[in-house]
């Protein structure tokens, strides 16, 4: 999945860092399917593992400081996220690379992308014009 601008928050660290991840998925996609996966997978999750404790927190402070009525939502989507990565990284720990594994982790950060990113995350937008006019 590519990045858009239709999915702007109005808050430039936060795309900034949206950007982050969609290239990231777009890298780690392109690796898998050149066969590369492998020895990028441990460095793919602990990435993510990264971005979740710096960006959502950054992320949410801003949601609450806006009064965006998805906040809630967002936070607990986050949890959700956070949950995921840690579970990937668990199985990684204990069996090393899998393929497969490695697939699906893609297919759920395109899921997630499409669906938290372009449709919680753009919500912020109309608060920070409307705070920030």
């Amino acid at each position: 999945m590519k990045w858009s601008n239709a999915f702007a928050t109005g808050i430039q660290r936060i795309d900034d860092q949206h950007r982050m991840l969609f290239k990231m998925t777009e890298d780690f996609r392109a690796a898998l399917d050149e066969g590369k996966g492998g020895p990028v997978y441990g460095i793919l999750l602990e990435s993510l593992h990264q971005y979740a404790r710096g960006h959502f927190a950054f992320e949410e402070d801003c949601m609450e400081r806006y009064r965006c009525p998805v906040a809630e939502k967002n936070k607990n989507a986050h949890g959700r996220f956070v949950a995921i990565v840690a579970e990937f990284e668990q199985d990684y720990r204990k069996t090393g690379f899998d393929r497969e594994d490695a697939r699906r982790l893609v297919d759920i950060l395109d899921e997630w992308l499409a669906n938290h990113i372009c449709r919680i995350d753009v919500n912020l937008k109309d608060f920070v014009q409307v705070a920030d006019p």
